[in-house]
């Protein structure tokens, strides 16, 4: 069971989704999910909502009233301890199998989006223009390193403003587990940006130097001809090299008593 997880420390929500095609069948499987789960829960520190996507997820039990009574007791223990952890309510959407909703701790819904709407939270505009895009981006925290690393799961071309307000938001998101100076390292080799939507890059950019982000660089171009608002370079070596050369700090010392907090 591999489980993928997209966290919104702004609205303060977290998704869960499984990458794919997978069966809940004993209580090992459930341990699983709760390991995992756990697992990402390492950067919150705050009461959050939880919304299940299990259209890749099907149930295969025994049908015994012993193994029923196994499974719900395995995922009430489950909902107990992630209780503790700051969860305050999630949802479960997507789910075929409806005749084993009731052995689950959580309500069971249609769709995504009565998931939101179960648990109040309001879904972003952007979001629904730019699904696709949104589930493209990716960060990696290099905290000792000072330095944030976005890439792109899938080629994309930033070309509109509706792109643009996605990374940021999902940038925005990413950075609400700082607490010190940063740079943001681009790995540009499935990136193409309109140079239409440069001004609004650079817009972007210039926002977040209110919240301690140094520098921009790229690396790996998509292709020789593209133009980036940005400096890039060939290599991801050399593009790591000149953030290290404009000296060092410690990332993990916090400064959260100057830091503000971007909205």
């Amino acid at each position: 069971m591999n489980l993928e997880f997209e966290h919104n420390y702004q609205k303060k929500y977290l998704i869960i989704r499984l990458k794919e095609a997978s069966k809940l069948a004993s209580d090992q499987d459930i341990l699983s999910f709760r390991q995992q789960w756990m697992q990402a829960l390492s950067s919150w520190h705050s009461p959050y909502k939880a919304i299940i996507d299990a259209s890749n997820l099907s149930i295969d039990l025994a049908e015994t009233d012993e193994a029923r009574r196994s499974f719900q007791q395995s995922w009430q223990r489950t909902a107990k301890l992630l209780e503790g952890f700051f969860l305050r309510s999630a949802v479960i959407w997507g789910l075929q199998q409806k005749e084993w909703s009731d052995l689950l701790p959580f309500p069971v819904v249609e769709t995504e989006q009565e998931a939101f709407q179960a648990l109040s939270i309001r879904l972003e505009a952007s979001s629904k223009v730019a699904a696709n895009f949104r589930e493209s981006i990716q960060f990696q925290n290099h905290f000792r390193q000072h330095c944030v690393e976005l890439s792109f799961s899938d080629l994309v071309n930033i070309d509109d403003e509706a792109k643009m307000r996605t990374l940021r938001s999902k940038l925005t998101n990413n950075l609400m587990q700082w607490h010190s100076p940063w740079n943001l390292l681009i790995d540009c080799s499935h990136l193409q940006i309109d140079p239409k939507i440069f001004a609004s890059f650079e817009a972007m950019t210039r926002f977040f130097r209110g919240f301690f982000l140094k520098d921009v660089i790229g690396y790996s171009p998509q292709s020789k001809t593209l133009s980036y608002p940005f400096p890039v370079y060939r290599s991801r070596h050399i593009a790591a090299a000149k953030l290290e050369a404009e000296g060092q700090f410690s990332a993990d010392e916090a400064n959260c008593q100057s830091r503000k907090n971007p909205t």
